[in-house]
């Protein structure tokens, strides 16, 4: 009896010893993670931290903040990917304030079909016409698509520059009125002053095909009157809005084949139009089209009132 019981206390024992040693080396591993501060859930690897918002930057940039009338503005506006997403499809617009100082020579709104990844930067630039004088304020603005990860999640945002101030100095009055003038006919010319009194613009319409304006100004209203009045010569005088105007052409076999003039009187200028054909068949419009966008220009820039004149009917009794 003795024997089986010394026999079946030796596995036990066993047993017990190797259980009070595992104890004893988890409780020192455990007083070593706590001594130098750590703990079992620092063991854990973490995950990545994910891509939860984006962020971007815009700058705009000019040739120019004091261009002259005539001039070209190039406008540059940069966009850059300034966080952590993925930014796509930026579709950019200009906007000028107000109009007819700097008017656009390209579209005020341009997409580019491209992504931007973390760090990249894309430019678009905006061409512009100097046509007026003043302070006008520039500003670009983009929305886009933004990726978090694939497939997603993904939105649509928004950003913009802040606003830039560019100044045109003043010039003379003619100038400005035939540059919007050119603008209204859809053509960029440089403005020709033969001299002092004389500002005249050309424009090619189509090969063979042109017109021009020409405005002189006198030293006063009676002066401008008996130059018109010589130029009339012996041609009807017809009425523009409330101005006195006349016109005349000139046809002939060889090229160029038509020409036409109207000229009208407004205080102290006397305004010229022309267009030329080369062949018998008018392309270019006509002068009195030219004379409409004069007449518009000089009216939004206060040089001429405008006024239309009108016929009463007349009773006539018996």
């Amino acid at each position: 009896m003795k024997q089986r019981l010394g026999l079946f206390s030796l596995p036990v024992l066993v047993l017990v010893g190797t259980l009070l040693l595992l104890g004893s080396a988890i409780q020192t591993t455990q007083a070593g993670l706590e001594t130098t501060g750590n703990t079992g859930a620092n063991l854990i690897p973490q995950a990545t931290p994910t891509c939860t918002t984006h962020t971007t930057g815009m700058t705009l940039t000019t040739s120019s903040i004091t261009p002259e009338v005539g001039d070209r503005l190039w406008v540059t506006v940069t966009l850059a990917n300034e966080g952590c997403g993925q930014v796509g499809q930026p579709e950019y617009r200009l906007s000028v304030a107000p109009s007819y100082i700097l008017v656009p020579d390209s579209p005020i709104s341009i997409t580019h079909y491209l992504a931007l990844e973390p760090g990249e930067t894309d430019t678009v630039t905006f061409s512009l016409q100097t046509i007026g004088v003043g302070q006008t304020l520039l500003q670009a603005a983009v929305s886009f698509e933004v990726h978090l990860g694939y497939p997603g999640p993904a939105y649509w945002a928004y950003d913009n520059t802040a606003p830039v101030s560019v100044t045109v100095p003043v010039t003379d009055t003619e100038i400005v009125v035939l540059q919007q003038t050119a603008y209204e006919m859809g053509c960029f010319p440089d403005i020709i002053q033969s001299n002092d009194t004389v500002y005249r613009f050309g424009c090619a319409v189509a090969a063979g095909h042109s017109i021009d304006a020409q405005i002189e100004r006198f030293t006063d209203a009676e002066t401008a009157q008996m130059a018109f009045a010589a130029g009339q010569g012996t041609l009807l005088l017809e009425p523009f809005h409330c101005y006195s105007a006349y016109r005349w052409k000139h046809e002939q076999e060889v090229m160029p084949q038509l020409q036409t003039w109207h000229s009208w009187l407004a205080g102290r200028w006397v305004i010229t139009t022309h267009s030329v054909d080369d062949t018998g068949i008018p392309v270019a419009p006509t002068p009195i089209i030219v004379s409409e966008a004069v007449y518009r220009s000089a009216i939004r820039n206060r040089s001429i009132l405008a006024c239309d004149r009108i016929y009463l009917p007349m009773v006539c009794k018996p």
